[in-house]
């Protein structure tokens, strides 16, 4: 599993939680009612009788089953606090990701014209045209445009595309790289960077020569060190024979490369499903169903109403539908990976919570139960600092078996959790010493007041019973 599927849609649920609260209290019940009945049978006045005898063994026996128990949530702590460290450092390699845009300031909205009143392509053309001016004119807009497709929208068509004098390799099989209409202006109110030519302008019109515009994976896999710009390409139009030749109107010439862009995943490989990506003129290649861009000085929200004016302004029975900052679209590609990652640090604090509690309360029921014991040992010349020591290691020792084993188990559970991370090995050791170093600083913490209790022993009222 390499992302969780809708996870911008998970919220908390009335129903399920009621649902966790009733198993919690049946939960609670049952195990509060297993010790009151057991103590239903006890005979209190042997069990005072054997108090130095039997029932001192029945404790060292609990004890070790404490011992147990607890390293067990050690164990279960780190492998959880593993996982969380992980998707926590894959989740900063994540934000750092470059998408090859500028989401800041960009609004966007989905706009589709009716087939019924734009049955050809100049309809398409010409309702493009009424559109973009005023959405031009909107105060504060420095740009605007119009595409099929927006980065990381994962709605992109792809299709073959050669170029021409390209000699495939034995064995190579054809690629299918995005292909994106889009307007002139569409890609300055992106922001993508243009790595060499120009974007488009009106002079790729609906009836001069055919533009294309590339992205650097693209060029570099047809025109490795070379210049792209000035080279045609072209569309298979015969299944039968890919590599035969259009007629001369159907080659597109390259005008432009552009840095790589993001467009169905931020963090997949190489950021598409599809190798590259091939951006066309929209007046060239129109399309019913486009997504206005415009990048405003002002608030993006701010822009909204002038936007769906400017859309009625175009066709009044065309609404302007799906509005969203492309700020909120990059946040909604980091849910996949940002919603597991709270989810683990959640469950890794609260295992590491219960391990903190479960180490003190056994080594304070130790340290209780071992009263006369450290008296003595204080009495025949053993030191507070040893005593301290003493009791420090016998909990040391728990945490020690509880992480040994939790190491073990986090080794063995790496390939599970690598699907999960981007640029993260799943045992990467940086991630493994600082969520070793933040089980060792809570055991401590855990450790340090029985441990001070145990040296503080008055060896007097100690043997005393007191």
């Amino acid at each position: 599993l390499d992302t969780l599927p809708r996870g911008q849609e998970i919220a908390l649920d009335g129903a399920v939680a009621g649902y966790s609260l009733a198993w919690v209290a049946l939960v609670s019940l049952f195990v509060a009612v297993l010790p009151v009945l057991r103590l239903r049978g006890v005979d209190v006045a042997g069990a005072i009788r054997e108090d130095g005898g039997r029932s001192g063994t029945a404790s060292r026996r609990m004890l070790a089953v404490r011992r147990v128990l607890v390293a067990g949530l050690v164990a279960i702590a780190l492998v959880l606090l593993v996982g969380a460290g992980m998707l926590l450092a894959s989740f900063s390699r994540v934000l750092r990701i470059d998408p090859g845009f500028r989401p800041d300031g960009v609004l966007t909205g989905m706009v589709r014209l009716p087939a019924v009143r734009y049955k050809e392509d100049p309809d398409l053309v010409a309702a493009y045209d009424r559109l973009l001016p005023s959405l031009r004119a909107i105060p504060g807009v420095t740009a605007a445009g119009l595409t099929s497709s927006l980065p990381l929208g994962g709605d992109y068509s792809d299709s073959v595309i050669l170029a021409e004098g390209y000699r495939m390799a034995p064995g190579e099989s054809v690629i299918s790289p995005a292909q994106i209409s889009v307007s002139e202006g569409l890609m300055e109110a992106l922001g993508l960077t243009l790595v060499n030519g120009r974007f488009f302008d009106p002079r790729d019109a609906a009836g001069a020569p055919r533009s294309v515009i590339v992205d650097q994976r693209l060029a570099q896999k047809f025109w490795p060190g070379q210049n792209p710009v000035g080279r045609r390409m072209y569309r298979p139009s015969d299944p039968g024979n890919l590599l035969k030749p259009p007629p001369d109107d159907e080659w597109m010439t390259v005008v432009g490369v552009v840095k790589n862009v993001r467009q169905q995943a931020l963090a997949a490989a190489g950021g598409s499903g599809s190798l590259g990506a091939t951006y066309v003129s929209l007046r060239q290649f129109p399309d019913r169903g486009v997504a206005v861009a415009l990048r405003s000085t002002q608030a993006p929200e701010s822009t909204i109403g002038a936007v769906r004016a400017a859309v009625r302004q175009m066709d009044a029975t065309v609404p302007l539908f799906d509005v969203k900052t492309m700020t909120a679209l990059v946040d909604t590609a980091r849910v996949d990976r940002r919603t597991p990652m709270l989810l683990a640090v959640t469950f890794a604090a609260v295992a590491l919570l219960l391990a903190a509690v479960g180490l003190y309360g056994v080594l304070a029921y130790q340290v209780a139960q071992r009263g006369k014991e450290i008296g003595i040992r204080l009495a025949l010349g053993a030191t507070a600092p040893g005593i301290f020591q003493m009791v420090l290691g016998e909990g040391a020792l728990v945490v020690g078996a509880g992480a040994a084993v939790g190491l073990v188990a986090s080794w063995m559970l790496r390939r599970v959790l690598q699907g999960q991370l981007y640029d993260v090995d799943a045992m990467d050791p940086g991630v493994l010493a600082a969520v070793t170093s933040v089980l060792a600083a809570t055991a401590l913490a855990a450790l340090l007041l029985p441990a001070r209790r145990a040296a503080a022993t008055d060896p007097g009222r100690a043997l005393a019973g007191r």
